[in-house]
Parts: C-alpha cells; sequence; structure tokens
C-alpha cells in the first residue's frame, strides 16, 4: 500500500486568497509567494532556529516518518508585500533576486524589484489582441537547467465549465525574443524537468493528466508528449509541482487537500501527504539544504471581499504556507533566467 500521511499544521500564516508560485532564494534564505487575487508578492526570511515534529505514517505502512515544522507565530507579522495594479501569476529568479524577479504578469513578461510596485513589460503577448488583452493572465511556469523562463496564460475569470482553452505557454530565451510553445490550453500548471535536462514534464489541470515530453535542451523545444500520470479521483486536479533530485514527482492536488508523490519514471504512486487545506497549489523545494517542501494553498473564499477568521481557520487551513521535510528527497537549485534587461 502507499503511505499516507497528515502535515496537522501551517507554519506561517499569511491568510493569502489565492497562494502560488512559491520561490526559494537560496541566497538570502528567503521564501517568496504571490497572492495572484491581492496582486502581490510577498517575501519572507526564514528564521534561523526552528522546531519541528516527527509524524508516521496513517495507515501504519513500514514507511520513514515526515518531520513537519511547527507553526511559527511570528511569521505573519514578519512577511513583507508588494501591491501590483494586476495580477503576478509566476516568479523567476535572476542573478539578482531576490532584488529582481522576471514574473508572468498579467500581458506578458516583465520585471519588477521587490518593494517597488513597477512593471516593465519585456514582451506583452497579446498587445495587438484587445479581447485577448483583457481577458486573459499569466498563471504558472518556471525557469529550464538553460535559463530560458517558460510560463502559461489562462481566462482571468471563468465559471462552472471552467476556462476556455484559449491560453498558450510560452517561452521567453535569454535573448528576450517569445516563442509559442503549446496552444489550446485551460490552466497550464507544474511545469519542471528531470535533473539532467532531458525530460519536461507539465499539466494542463482540466486534464487531470501528468504529461511528460523529451526535451531538446539545446533548442527548447519538448516533444513526443505521453501521459504520465492520470489523477482520477473525482473533483480533484493536479496544480502546481515539482520533481526531487532522487526524481519524484510532487504534486498539489486542488480539491484533493494533498501533495501526491510519484515516481517520474514509471508514474508509480509513492506517498500521499495530506494538508488540512482542500485548494492546494504549488510545492516548491527550500532551506539552506533544499531538503523542505514549502506548500502554498488558497482560502476556501477567494473573494477580494473576505476577511480571514478564526472559526473559519478551524475547518480549513486554506491561504496557509505548510514547510515540511520528506526523508530521502531534497530538490534540484531553481532554474535562473539568464536574460539581460
Amino acid at each position: 500500500m502507499v503511505a499516507e500521511y497528515f502535515v496537522p499544521n501551517a507554519y506561517i500564516t499569511p491568510h493569502a486568497l489565492l497562494g502560488e508560485g512559491p520561490t526559494y532564494v537560496p541566497a538570502t534564505d528567503e521564501l517568496y509567494f504571490v497572492d495572484i487575487h491581492r496582486q502581490t508578492i510577498n517575501g519572507v526570511a526564514l528564521p534561523e532556529s526552528t522546531s519541528s515534529t516527527f509524524h508516521a505514517a496513517n495507515n501504519e505502512e513500514p514507511a520513514p516518518a515526515i518531520e513537519v515544522f511547527d507553526p511559527w507565530v511570528e511569521g505573519a507579522s514578519k512577511i513583507q508585500t508588494t501591491k501590483f495594479a494586476e495580477p503576478i501569476g509566476v516568479l523567476a529568479l535572476t542573478p539578482e533576486s531576490p532584488k529582481k524577479f522576471v514574473v508572468g504578469a498579467k500581458h506578458g513578461f516583465a520585471v519588477t524589484e521587490f518593494g517597488d510596485a513597477e512593471l516593465k513589460y519585456i514582451f506583452d503577448v497579446y498587445q495587438t489582441n484587445a479581447e485577448m488583452h483583457s481577458i486573459m493572465r499569466f498563471n504558472d511556469g518556471n525557469v529550464d537547467p538553460t535559463g530560458r523562463f517558460f510560463a502559461g496564460t489562462m481566462v482571468q475569470d471563468f465559471g462552472d465549465d471552467g476556462p476556455a482553452p484559449i491560453g498558450t505557454l510560452y517561452r521567453l530565451d535569454p535573448d528576450g525574443s517569445v516563442s509559442t510553445v503549446f496552444e489550446s490550453c485551460r490552466i497550464p500548471n507544474g511545469l519542471c524537468w528531470s535533473a539532467e535536462g532531458k525530460t519536461m514534464f507539465h499539466s494542463d489541470s482540466p486534464t487531470k493528466t501528468i504529461w511528460k515530453y523529451d526535451y531538446d535542451i539545446t533548442t527548447g523545444i519538448p516533444s513526443n508528449k505521453r501521459a504520465l500520470v492520470k489523477i482520477e479521483e473525482p473533483n480533484m486536479v493536479p496544480d502546481g509541482m515539482t520533481i526531487s533530485a532522487q526524481g519524484d514527482l510532487f504534486i498539489a492536488l486542488w480539491g484533493g487537500s494533498r501533495i501526491v508523490q510519484h515516481d517520474s519514471k514509471t508514474g508509480e504512486l509513492k506517498a500521499i501527504y495530506k494538508l488540512p487545506a482542500e485548494k492546494v497549489t504549488c510545492p516548491t523545494f527550500g532551506g539552506k539544504n533544499l531538503d523542505q517542501l514549502f506548500v502554498t494553498t488558497a482560502s476556501q473564499n477567494e473573494s477580494l471581499d473576505y476577511v480571514w477568521n478564526e472559526e473559519d481557520a478551524k475547518k480549513d487551513q486554506g491561504g496557509e504556507i505548510f514547510r515540511f521535510k520528506v526523508q530521502g528527497h531534497s530538490g534540484l537549485p531553481r532554474g535562473v533566467y539568464k536574460g539581460e534587461f
């Protein structure tokens, strides 16, 4: 059987409406993330000392315990926030991070300095299409091992049927040029690469599938698309995703209150990490040894009018960030965008 764990508590409590894009900066031991609905980038310096608790698998599988970091009571007061005039979907590190990021903003790829609310667009992908310029926004993305920034677009507002398949996955090369990678996306998500850079993983959330590609690291072109993992559980869709140096995928399941761990070669489900938050959005490895998972989540009520309260939090800790260790796994260094701007 598959080992199942429960992570009982959040680590820091930003009360995000739609927390996404966790990004660890090794040089400064800081964690950054976005709140898409509030149109913010948020940063927090991790404390030198922390306490943690070990938790065994719930189903008594012969698996190692996981180390869950105890709540950091001062975390919320130490989070720094920069608010923008439009939503930010994803962050890319630059050699100057954390002072400077390249981001997937509403209309395209832009440069910003944390603490400065100005966005300087490198490329506005919908500049010549007024309708798409209005209704689309950037969502998830990542930087490949050679410094190319991939990020995808989706419809910003949609109904129960989900967003129309009119999104696009774009690639920003270090020379500043932008190319179309995939079209007809609904919610592009979970982009990452194997340790040697020869395999790419990606999902379009409503397909409930993790796709695997051969990746030409010289050209930045993926090929030979095939299904690796199909999420069969109802009301759960794959959201953000990361890969360990040991070759396992850690996938956030929106609507599933969990991170699932799959073998990136075979697709085998190896472990389930359940969280007290239904809308789990994205994991990333961080910490000085890149051996800790930081997981963002979204609030049960994503309305801008919503005010966080303790009674709601007793039922669901959505909007907070979780932090735990998975024994035997550590992350790959996050890609850095290599372009000049």
